[in-house]
């Protein structure tokens, strides 16, 4: 899968710090004065010696002269002089915080809320819905199957289940034409079953702008593979999970 944003190295534990990898971008800027002249200055040299690199946004931290930048849905630190990018985690050590997963956390819940619903296929809690989680998945991803095969435990807990078609391996993929052929069936929910059972699907391929436009959401919310769950709280959980271990992490993320 194509990733059009910058490599980051992630950590998410707290016992070990995150490895910082700095590169230099040759700036020649003097440290600026005020947030909105060190953030000029950062825009200026990542534009200069990254010029592919798109800029969402630029935020101050905690850490006094280190700047957030968020770039596609991903996140690194650049000093206020733009001479140094950093990639990895901002943890508050007194608090023992990783401000970065936090920070991820949210902007993936907020990516989800833009979601067309035509996008989405949506398995009902049984009875009180308790709790809700999105999963990135792909009709011929095996893990994925089952996954789904442990959906009717989840749905008893109270817990709704929002499908997104990502097919792992993009366009020109069986996964992506059998995406594009569920999202197109008359009945998508039927067609998922049969698809990933390994059987034929009769529908054409007729999304295959929507499945693409759901690659580049997959790179946004970071998945690295799929099946790829999005909990409560926004916090990733990418693979298989039983679902009994499933339920114990939506509880602890706090939805």
């Amino acid at each position: 899968m194509r990733n059009t944003g910058f490599p980051l190295a992630t950590r998410r534990g707290l016992t070990a710090l995150p490895l910082a990898i700095a590169m230099s971008m040759g700036a020649t800027s003097a440290m600026a004065a005020d947030p909105a002249s060190d953030k000029d200055a950062i825009t200026a040299s990542i534009q200069k010696h990254m010029p592919g690199v798109p800029i969402d946004s630029i935020e101050e931290t905690p850490a006094q002269g280190i700047y957030e930048l968020n770039s596609n849905g991903q996140i690194a630190y650049v000093t206020a002089d733009g001479k140094y990018l950093i990639a990895g985690d901002l943890i508050d050590v007194e608090n023992r915080q990783n401000l970065t997963q936090g920070k991820q956390d949210a902007q993936r819940l907020a990516t989800l809320k833009d979601i067309g619903e035509e996008r989405k296929l949506v398995y009902p809690a049984e009875g009180e819905t308790k709790h809700a989680i999105t999963i990135l998945t792909d009709p011929t991803c095996p893990f994925c199957d089952k996954l789904h095969k442990e959906l009717p435990k989840l749905r008893e807990a109270g817990v709704e289940v929002t499908y997104i078609l990502t097919p792992r391996q993009g366009p020109g993929s069986k996964g992506f034409e059998l995406s594009s052929k569920v999202a197109c069936a008359d009945d998508p929910k039927e067609a998922l079953e049969r698809a990933m059972k390994g059987n034929s699907v009769d529908a054409e391929a007729c999304r295959n702008d929507m499945i693409e436009e759901n690659m580049a959401l997959s790179s946004r919310l970071g998945m690295s593979g799929t099946p790829y769950t999005i909990l409560p709280n926004g916090a990733a959980m990418p693979g298989y999970r039983p679902a009994n271990v499933m339920l114990q992490a939506i509880e602890q993320s706090g939805g």
